[in-house]
C-alpha cells in the first residue's frame, strides 16, 4: 500500500496540468490514473494537430461559504438483527444466517429506512417520501440563513432513486419546501455531492446565492427481498444501504473566519469499465422490469471491492495536485461504504485513523446523502475547532467516479 509519502513523490513527478483547473494546452499528458485512451483530430482547418482526450480531474478554488449544513434520516435506526427478522419469511431458507456474516464483515450495525419491510414491496412511508426527506435537510441547513427558503436563490438536487423520473426529485422537494424559484437535478449517487459543488462555484462567483444543494436516497424500496433467490447480491444491497438526506447552503464567502469550502474537484477512471452499482431497468434502455416488478441494483461486489482503492487514491493525487499538503489536513472523510473504511482508508493511504470520520456502521452506506450528512454530523459534534480543515475524498462505483473537497471549519455552526 502506498504511503501518503509515496503518493506525494509520485505526484511532483508527475507533470501535470491539473492546478489550471482549465487546460487549454492543444496537446495534454493524461492523469496517472487512467490508461491512454481515444485521440481525436480536428478539422482540415488544423489537419495536422491532434488532441489528446482529457481526463484531469476539473478543480475549482472559488471560496465557497457554508452558510448551513442539515440532515435527515427516516424513522427509527433498524438493527441488522431486526433487518433480517423482517426479511427472514422471504428470504430462502439458509439465507439469514449467510446475511449475519456478511453484515458482520460489512461492519454495519445499524441504518435507518423509509420503508418497514411490512411486506415484500412497499412504498415509502407517507412521512418519509424522498421529497418528504429532502426537504426536511434543506430546513436543517436553511435554519440560520436569513430569510430561508425565502432567500434561495437556486435548489440542486442530487439522487439515484428520485420520487419520479418525470418530474425530477428536485421539483417535488420545492414544492415541499413552497419555493417556487428554480431548481434543477443531477441523476448521480455517491459522487453527486461533488459535481453539485463544482457547478455551483461557478453560478456563486457571477452572484446567484445562496444555492441549497440536497443529496437523498431512499433506495430500500427498490429491493424485493424475494429476489435473492435468483441473484445473492441483493444481500449486500440489503445490509449495506441505508436511506437518508443531506444538505447544505452555499453563498459568497463573507469572512475568513466563516467555515467555507477553498476548493473542490471532481474526476473519472471508468475507462469504458462496466458499472460496479447500476440500476438500470425502467430507463428507457430497458422500460420493463424484472418478474417481481421492482427494479434492482445491480451490484458487482468484486469489482467494486478490486477499483475502490484506485478511487481513493485518486481523489488523494488530485487534492495534493490542488496544493492540500496531507500534513495540513485535521479530517479526513471518505466515502462511507461500509463500516470499516475509517481504518481501511487510514491504513491504505497511511493517514492517522483517528481523524477519518466514518458512520457507515451506524447508518449505512447512504449514497447522494453520505457525504452532506457526515460533514453535518461532523460539524455539530463538537469534534471541530475554529480553522480546522476537512479533506473530502468522495468515490462512487456506477461509473468509478471520484471527487472531494476542502472544508474549512467556521467560528459558529448552523
Amino acid at each position: 500500500m502506498e504511503s501518503l509519502a509515496a503518493v506525494e513523490t509520485i505526484v511532483k513527478q508527475t507533470p501535470t496540468s491539473a492546478q489550471a483547473g482549465l487546460i487549454t494546452t492543444p496537446i495534454h499528458r493524461r492523469s496517472c490514473m487512467c490508461p491512454p485512451g481515444p485521440v481525436s483530430e480536428l478539422s482540415a482547418d488544423c489537419p495536422t494537430q491532434r488532441f489528446v482526450v482529457n481526463t484531469d480531474p476539473i478543480v475549482v478554488r472559488t471560496p465557497l461559504g457554508v452558510w448551513g449544513t442539515g440532515a435527515a434520516l427516516p424513522g427509527a435506526p433498524l438493527t441488522t438483527a431486526d433487518l433480517i427478522r423482517r426479511t427472514s419469511e422471504y428470504l430462502p431458507t439458509g439465507t439469514p444466517g449467510l446475511a449475519l456474516r456478511i453484515a458482520r464483515r460489512l461492519g454495519i450495525t445499524r441504518r435507518h429506512m423509509v420503508r418497514s419491510f411490512d411486506a415484500p414491496q412497499e412504498a415509502p412511508r407517507a412521512l418519509d417520501t424522498a421529497p418528504k426527506l429532502a426537504a426536511r435537510a434543506v430546513c436543517a441547513a436553511l435554519a440560520d440563513v436569513r430569510g430561508g427558503v425565502d432567500a434561495l436563490r437556486l435548489l440542486v438536487g442530487h439522487t439515484a432513486t428520485p420520487h419520479t423520473l418525470l418530474p425530477g426529485n428536485a421539483a417535488w422537494v420545492a414544492d415541499e419546501l413552497a419555493y417556487i424559484g428554480p431548481h434543477v437535478e443531477l441523476r448521480q449517487a455517491c459522487t453527486g455531492f461533488a459535481a453539485a459543488t463544482m457547478l455551483c462555484a461557478g453560478l456563486v462567483s457571477s452572484g446567484t446565492q445562496p444555492i441549497a444543494i440536497v443529496g437523498s436516497e431512499t433506495g430500500s424500496v427498490f429491493l424485493d427481498p424475494r429476489r435473492v433467490a435468483v441473484d445473492r447480491t441483493q444481500l449486500v444491497n440489503l445490509l449495506q444501504m441505508g436511506d437518508g438526506a443531506g444538505a447544505i447552503v452555499l453563498g459568497p464567502l463573507e469572512s475568513r473566519s466563516s467555515a467555507r469550502l477553498e476548493m473542490a474537484f471532481y474526476g473519472n477512471c471508468a475507462d469504458h469499465r462496466a458499472p460496479g452499482i447500476s440500476l438500470i431497468e425502467g430507463g428507457s434502455g430497458a422500460p420493463l422490469v424484472n418478474a417481481t416488478g421492482v427494479p434492482h441494483f445491480t451490484h458487482d461486489v468484486e469489482s467494486v471491492r478490486t477499483h475502490g482503492l484506485e478511487l481513493l487514491r485518486a481523489g488523494l493525487r488530485a487534492a495534493i495536485q490542488a496544493g492540500v499538503a496531507p500534513d495540513s489536513v485535521d479530517w479526513w472523510i471518505p466515502h462511507p461504504a461500509n463500516g470499516h473504511m475509517a481504518q481501511y482508508t487510514a491504513t491504505s493511504l497511511g493517514l492517522p485513523a483517528d481523524k477519518v470520520v466514518c458512520e457507515a456502521g451506524v447508518l449505512g452506506n447512504l449514497g447522494s446523502a453520505a457525504i452532506w450528512v457526515t460533514l453535518d454530523r461532523l460539524r455539530r459534534s463538537g469534534r471541530l475547532a475554529p480553522g480546522d480543515r476537512v479533506m473530502v475524498l468522495g468515490a462512487e462505483a456506477s461509473k468509478y467516479m471520484y471527487g472531494g473537497f476542502l472544508y474549512v471549519h467556521g467560528t459558529t455552526v448552523a
